[in-house]
């Protein structure tokens, strides 16, 4: 966990990363990245797919959401996103709704074949977590996802990366 309190400058010190350290924290989540991007690239190709489609297949299968919480989401301009869509619905695995609370905004969902998509890429993210880091207790996998999300929430809660 964060610690948010004050701390001494001993245990600030303790803290503070050397550039090996930095080096080797930085090198494994590329590497995690080209391990899991195998299941990615695979469906984005069989789908002709941008690189985050599957991501957004992924995300649309939980609740409905509109093209702006994407761009928010990914950090990227809407052309972007609107690009990628395009691709989504072209394979016929997305479509847009009005939002039943606001007629003026638009939500996405998937389709029958975009669920399929969906269920297939958490099958094999799922296979592949299982079998590089079965080794691990569920909870140590689950506390390195924590690490990791406040690691990317630090961006987009606007904090400067340099």
């Amino acid at each position: 966990m964060p610690s948010h309190g004050v701390s001494s400058s001993e245990e600030r010190a303790e803290r503070l990363f050397t550039t090996d350290e930095a080096g080797f924290f930085f090198g494994s989540l590329a590497a995690a990245r080209d391990r899991f991007g195998h299941v990615t690239r695979a469906i984005a190709r069989e789908h002709a797919l941008g690189p985050r489609g599957p991501w957004i297949v992924g995300l649309l299968g939980r609740r409905p959401i509109s093209p702006n919480e994407l761009a928010l989401f990914f950090d990227i301009g809407r052309s972007l996103v609107t690009s990628e869509l395009g691709q989504l619905q072209d394979a016929g695995l997305i479509h847009y709704e009005k939002s039943a609370q606001d007629g003026r905004r638009v939500e996405l969902s998937l389709t029958p074949l975009g669920q399929q998509v969906r269920e297939r890429l958490s099958r094999d993210l799922a296979a592949l977590l299982e079998k590089r880091l079965g080794g691990y207790s569920k909870a140590e996998v689950m506390a390195a996802a924590n690490i990791l999300r406040d690691f990317a929430a630090g961006h987009q809660s606007g904090e400067a990366d340099m």
